[in-house]
């Protein structure tokens, strides 16, 4: 799978900090060899975001370190 791959055929793997109760926000994370890709898991039909998975694991490592976080 490359950047624009055929994601419709990836194993999704669901965020373990995604609600069970479906009130939060639901997001699900494929990976190929170079590219992965994030998902709404709730509505998977939507769009799907690609990135290399250099930046991706940058991004998510600023997630972990509250880069992003509002409060």
């Amino acid at each position: 799978m490359g950047g624009q791959g055929d994601w419709d055929k990836a194993s999704w793997r669901k965020s373990r900090r995604s609600g069970s109760d479906g009130a939060g926000g639901c997001v699900s994370l494929a990976v190929s060899a170079s590219y992965g890709a994030i998902r709404d898991s709730r509505n998977p039909c939507r769009t799907t975001i690609v990135l290399p998975k250099t930046v991706l694991r940058r991004m998510l490592d600023d997630i972990k370190n509250g880069a992003f976080d509002l409060r």
